[in-house]
């Protein structure tokens, strides 16, 4: 597989280290590079930044912007790199282009007190930034057909795929600490649509279950804590980047559910990999996970409160099938979403913008 890894040099630049940086960054370049493909990933503001990147052919910006007020240093920089030849990738895993983001920070309360007008200069600041590129990579079918309706540029899928080896390796380190059975959620702030037919069926499940635990990881979405009794819930705090897999150490049955929203449409199916990679069954809703999870053979699907409490029960009443479902998933998950058999893609995906690059300027000259 080692001669498949062809493509343009390529410095990946993050602003944050939060989860998608992570799987759209951090572990794909830190791979190519321990492989001896010539990537490398930094912080954009990171000392020595601008030295590092004449080293490579081209520059991958992670989800990256500039505020309304820096636009004319962006336009220097865009304008310098054009000059040297550059390379330039978007590469993105969220609808992070549409109103629906500005709408949706500001009923979370994640606009950090910004004013919807604001949150929309900031949009179109990614839109304009996306603008600039040679090319974008997205993790999603739904993403590219967002991002294709914003630029002539070429969008390639490059699918999220899940680092085994390291996913493992966390977890190893966490022993389980829950003995009874478990139902789990973990994630962020979202709205209660995501949950709230789960949460109901979680309240029903409190009452016929009493030994059943039910274990949250990251934010406590308000809806489930008005369903389940507080003294049924176990919460896992937010765990450092490289520690985050060992919040769901303790998870039986994961609950992969979001509403059938135009946002949700065009996010992966990451967090269905790590509860199969984890150990435990999957119940998701079709949206999103209906890819992945094939219903009755690998998990299990539900819409409705009777559907998911229904699916739920069947499991905590049957280890045997909740454990066959478990090993299923796990083995499409590595057979086919796995950094390591994946990884071909990222260098391949640049290599095809590249190419298109030059087509372009052909026709130009």
């Amino acid at each position: 597989m080692t001669e498949r890894l062809a493509g343009p040099s390529m410095l990946g630049m993050v602003g944050d280290l939060s989860g998608p940086s992570l799987w759209r960054c951090l572990q794909p370049f830190s791979a190519l590079e321990q492989r001896g493909y010539p990537a490398h990933w930094d912080f954009k503001d990171a000392p020595g930044i601008g030295l590092l990147a004449p080293r490579y052919d081209g520059i991958v910006l992670s989800r990256l912007a500039w505020p309304p007020d820096r636009r004319r240093l962006a336009e220097a920089w865009f304008s310098m790199l054009r000059r040297a030849g550059k390379l330039v990738v978007y590469d993105c895993d969220d609808d992070v282009f549409t109103s629906e983001l500005s709408r949706r920070s500001l009923a979370l309360g994640l606009a950090d007190g910004k004013s919807y007008a604001e949150l929309e200069a900031e949009r179109l600041e990614r839109v304009w930034a996306l603008e600039q590129c040679d090319g974008v990579t997205v993790s999603t079918r739904r993403l590219a057909t967002v991002v294709r309706g914003i630029t002539d540029r070429p969008v390639v899928v490059v699918p999220n795929a899940i680092d085994l080896h390291w996913f493992r390796r966390v977890l190893r380190g966490a022993p389980r600490t829950l003995p009874v059975p478990t139902i789990g959620w973990s994630g962020g702030r979202r709205p209660d649509d995501d949950l709230a037919t789960v949460a109901v069926a979680w309240g029903r499940l409190a009452a016929r279950f009493p030994d059943v635990r039910f274990v949250v990881g990251g934010y406590l979405p308000p809806v489930i804590a008005s369903h389940v009794p507080a003294e049924r819930l176990v919460t896992v705090p937010w765990l450092p980047l490289d520690r985050y897999p060992a919040g769901i150490r303790d998870v039986d049955v994961a609950c992969c559910s979001v509403a059938d929203t135009p946002f949700n449409r065009s996010k992966s199916a990451i967090k269905a990999y790590e509860a199969a990679v984890a150990g435990a069954a999957v119940v998701a809703t079709p949206t999103v996970y209906g890819g992945l999870v094939q219903h009755g053979v690998t998990g299990l699907l539900a819409e409705t409160a009777d559907e998911w409490e229904a699916a739920l029960a069947g499991l905590l009443e049957h280890p045997a099938r909740r454990a066959i479902l478990a090993r299923r998933l796990l083995r499409v998950v590595e057979r086919e979403h796995s950094l390591e058999g994946e990884l071909w893609r990222w260098p391949e995906a640049w290599q095809r913008i590249a190419e298109a690059r030059r087509e372009r300027r052909s026709v130009v000259a």
